[in-house]
């Protein structure tokens, strides 16, 4: 059985946050605007997570939090992993779920879609909250995934309007 691995960039956070710290920096409005369309396209393509990983920075555990509330009963675990940037072990964190998704930061989830799609590093770059989804046939993996899905973020809505 064949697993839909599903990843996605955080949404656009402030430049800088008050501490001066990356890991406070914060989604903005117009970030949650772009992940909450992002989010309504997820839901009537028919895809939905079974479980939810996302690095514990704190604008990737703002964006997990908007997703999750979208999705009823998601199981939510902060990963280390991502942060990091381990591919290994982001991988191992899939194993045993049927449509896992990843969230994360750049350069790491570009890279991680192309390992998986088996194409050179830095071919495939995420915008903020740009979305992947592939189609593993196992992990670990024996060939490369299929690109089921790549969806750039959606423009955000002024005043009603795209």
């Amino acid at each position: 059985m064949s697993i839909q691995i599903g990843i996605l960039r955080h949404a656009i956070a402030e430049d800088q946050a008050p501490s001066q710290k990356d890991f406070d920096r914060r989604i903005t409005p117009l970030g949650r605007q772009r992940l909450d369309l992002q989010i309504e396209r997820l839901i009537s393509w028919g895809w939905a997570p079974s479980a939810l990983f996302h690095s514990p920075f704190v604008r990737t555990t703002q964006t997990a939090a908007v997703v999750a509330a979208r999705f009823p009963g998601l199981q939510v675990v902060a990963s280390d992993a991502i942060a990091l940037g381990d591919l290994s072990e982001i991988l191992r964190l899939c194993v045993g779920h049927e449509s896992p998704l990843l969230v994360g930061h750049e350069p790491t989830m570009g890279e991680l879609v192309a390992h998986l799609l088996g194409a050179p590093r830095g071919t495939t770059p995420m915008k903020k909250a740009g979305f992947a989804l592939l189609d593993v046939n196992r992990l670990p993996t024996t060939r490369p995934a299929r690109l089921m899905l790549f969806a750039p973020p959606p423009a955000a809505r002024l005043g009603g309007v795209e």
